[in-house]
């Protein structure tokens, strides 16, 4: 059942409920990934001078890192969501004066469905000579959260920056500028 609630009581519980998620993320990002990942995750061609000709993602390391992420962040989602969020009393009258104040009404949260994962691999320039190569995860939970009147879902999306590498390349003799 889905029903008009208060935007303020909305408004807090989803940012509790992104909170969480972020929360749930970071603790299975920092149990996964482990330094040196950008070598895991990158193959790096080079010719017989030493250069750089290819860069290539291992795709099944990325996915074995995407659902060890994925079922983590599940893992500690489900954990947090057991204890449930607190909304003051007065958030649910609508008036303003009354937000934030009385005791505390406890909401419960369930997580609905997997988490999903997706990658984002991107190069930026970053000089005359130089090539940032960054690799974003991006972790997305819907999660249902349960009020004295009904319950309403909550789509939270967190952005992990995993790697990023400058890529170095010769230094051009000659510079045109227009």
């Amino acid at each position: 059942m889905i029903f008009f609630v208060n935007p303020v009581v909305a408004g807090a519980s989803k940012a509790k409920i992104e909170s969480m998620t972020v929360k749930a993320v970071n603790r299975a990002i920092s149990g996964v990934v482990k330094v040196g990942t950008y070598r895991e995750l990158v193959n790096i061609q080079y010719d017989s001078l030493g250069k750089i000709t290819s860069v290539s993602t291992n795709m099944m390391q990325m996915n074995g890192l995407s659902s060890d992420i994925a079922n983590l962040s599940q893992n500690f989602l489900e954990l947090f969501a057991s204890q449930g969020i607190s909304v003051p009393l007065g958030t649910f009258s609508g008036m303003p004066i009354l937000t934030g104040k009385g005791p505390g009404v406890n909401l419960r949260v369930v997580p609905i469905g997997a988490v999903t994962c997706s990658f984002n691999s991107e190069f930026i320039g970053a000089g005359i000579n130089q090539t940032l190569h960054r690799i974003t995860l991006k972790v997305k939970s819907v999660v249902n959260l349960i009020m004295p009147l009904g319950s309403h879902h909550v789509t939270a999306e967190v952005d992990v920056l995993l790697c990023d590498n400058v890529i170095v390349g010769e230094v051009p003799e000659f510079l045109f500028t227009r």
